[in-house]
C-alpha cells in the first residue's frame, strides 16, 4: 500500500498510561474534532502543522492517508505540557487483538494496546518521556504497524522531519 504524508488539517515512557490522562487528552482531541473547522492552523515545520484552536492549547499534528483513497491511516497530535504526551488515531476495521507498534529509525520496536474506538476511529496515547522525546527529535522516520482486517500488516511511517521546531512552537 503506498501512502502520502500531509499535514495534519484540524480535528483534534513508554510505561502504562494513567486511564485519566489518556482520558482528559482525548476528550480534548473529540472537542478538537467536533471544532476542526473553527481551529487555527499555525506555522508548519517539516511535515508537522501547528495548530491553535480558539481557546485551546496549541498542538501539532500529522496525518498519513492512502494515496489512492485518501482514507487516514494515522493521525498523530503531540500536546506538550509538564508530561507531554502524543496521541495515535487509526481507522476503524483494523485488528485490535493485535495492538500497534511503534519505532523510531530502526530502534526497537515497541507493542502497545489501543485504548478506544469510537465514531472517529482506534485511539491510542503515550507519555512522551524525555528519552523519547529525544528519540524522535534526533529521528528521521516514525514507523507504526498495525494491522488490517484480512490480517496484513499495514506499516505507515510519519516523517519527524520538523519535528523539533514544531515542538518548541507549541505554548
Amino acid at each position: 500500500m503506498n501512502f502520502v504524508c500531509i499535514g495534519f488539517l484540524g480535528g483534534s515512557d513508554l510505561t502504562q498510561l494513567s486511564k485519566l490522562l489518556f482520558a482528559g487528552v482525548y476528550l480534548a482531541c473529540a472537542t478538537v474534532s467536533a471544532n476542526a473547522q473553527s481551529a487555527a492552523s499555525g506555522p508548519t515545520h517539516g511535515n508537522w502543522q501547528v495548530i491553535c484552536p480558539n481557546d485551546e492549547k496549541c498542538r501539532m499534528a500529522q496525518t498519513i492517508q492512502a494515496k489512492s483513497s485518501k482514507i487516514s491511516i494515522v493521525r498523530m497530535r503531540v500536546f506538550k505540557s509538564a508530561k507531554p504526551t502524543a496521541v495515535f488515531t487509526f481507522p476503524l476495521g483494523i485488528r485490535l487483538n493485535t495492538g500497534w507498534s511503534f519505532r523510531i529509525d530502526r530502534s526497537k520496536e515497541t507493542l502497545l494496546p489501543f485504548e478506544l474506538c469510537n465514531t472517529d476511529g482506534c485511539h491510542a496515547g503515550i507519555n512522551l518521556t524525555p528519552r523519547l522525546l529525544r528519540s524522535l527529535r534526533r529521528g528521521n522516520t516514525l514507523t507504526l504497524r498495525i494491522t488490517d482486517a484480512s490480517g496484513k500488516p499495514v506499516r505507515p511511517a510519519l516523517s519527524l522531519d520538523g519535528f523539533t521546531k514544531a515542538y518548541k512552537a507549541l505554548k
